[in-house]
């Protein structure tokens, strides 16, 4: 199909037909998806155990030509997933010795979708061999489904790990990330563990898939002793966190914590704990980049959840290796979580830290 027909389908995404937002019952689990697709669990073992072990190169002759790899990212943002991210796919494939060009394009998250459909117009007029995006809102599952209906480039969906039921007959080619509800009951079970019984407060992200999973799945895996007396959507934003963060503690000053579904809105709700001289309010990290990890140290977040971030586009570059060889890859993965706490040492800080960001490195996992 010509790129200004497939542009002119993009632009319907966003043109102001209501869509209805997907609930968690139209997605599959991992144990759902696994119970259906029990083939590909073989497949998963052993994407898993690439990614954990040392890079094995591409055998000589395999390559034609460079694997062309387009990128559009919300990377805009205090958190640093997504370039790590990126670090860590082009850490690997240098590793496996692939030869690759890439074209990355960032925006903020969940604001500036019409930029997005730019972008991918742009890119797809490259031809590139993979697109990596990502899905959240309403707006970007329609956006998704008409480039896996009308364009042969093989799309990778990230930070998702729970495969749509609706595309069950023509799905993306991977879901990579962290499983969001997943992170949400490990963050639940330590705040369980730090208070018999507490009142607390949920602050989301924008309206959207992972706020539905990291949100529900933190509340209804806590203990009954813990009443949740207030919620709130922010715009994904530090800002927007911490607007909503004032409105919740004035309203509700009672809260023992604050559960944060995101890095910018943890970082927001400790502007505001600072704007209302509150030190009795605590509040977790989600995701573990460098900026929880220095507030992991300063006190200021006692619980940050860590992903192993850099599996994320290792995984990718993997999966780019098992095409190129014709094996099958793994219709989902999902990389590993490990909770940071303020009882641990700063030697054990740092050893997770250098785990996780293996490619991405940084001053602070030096």
């Amino acid at each position: 199909m010509g790129q200004l027909w497939l542009f002119v389908l993009l632009l319907v995404a966003v043109a102001g037909i209501p869509v209805q937002a997907a609930g968690a019952g139209d997605y599959w689990t991992l144990d759902q998806y696994y119970d259906r697709y029990p083939e590909q669990l073989p497949w998963l073992a052993e994407l898993g155990q690439a990614v954990r072990e040392e890079p094995v190169l591409l055998p000589a002759g395999i390559q034609q030509r460079p694997v062309r790899i387009a990128q559009v990212y919300p990377g805009l943002q205090a958190s640093s997933y997504w370039s790590d991210s990126e670090k860590a796919l082009t850490g690997r494939l240098a590793d496996l010795g692939i030869e690759y060009q890439l074209e990355t394009r960032y925006t903020s998250p969940n604001t500036q979708l019409g930029e997005q459909i730019r972008q991918i117009r742009e890119l797809l007029n490259w031809q590139p061999d993979y697109l990596i995006y990502t899905l959240d809102s309403p707006r970007q599952k329609q956006l998704v489904e008409r480039l896996i209906q009308n364009t042969d480039t093989r799309l990778i969906l990230q930070n998702i790990t729970t495969p749509l039921k609706a595309w069950e007959k023509r799905q993306p080619l991977m879901y990579v990330g962290f499983d969001h509800t997943e992170g949400a009951r490990l963050l639940a079970y330590h705040f369980a563990r730090r208070f018999p019984d507490a009142n607390y407060g949920v602050l989301f992200r924008s309206k959207g898939l992972v706020s539905q999973m990291r949100g529900s799945g933190f509340i209804q895996a806590l203990p009954a002793e813990h009443q949740l007396r207030s919620s709130y959507y922010s715009d994904s934003s530090r800002e927007g966190g911490r607007s909503a963060a004032l409105r919740m503690l004035r309203e509700h000053p009672e809260l023992d914590y604050i559960y944060a579904c995101s890095t910018d809105v943890a970082l927001g709700t400790l502007d505001a704990l600072q704007q209302l001289q509150r030190n009795d309010v605590m509040v977790n990290g989600w995701g573990g980049g460098p900026e929880e990890i220095e507030q992991l140290r300063a006190g200021h977040l006692p619980i940050v959840l860590m992903r192993l971030s850099d599996e994320a586009g290792m995984a990718i570059a993997e999966a780019i290796r098992r095409e190129l060889l014709g094996q099958p890859v793994p219709r989902v993965y999902s990389g590993r979580f490990v909770v940071l706490d303020d009882q641990m040492s700063e030697d054990e800080i740092r050893r997770y830290e250098a785990h996780a960001h293996r490619y991405s490195g940084g001053e602070s996992a030096q």
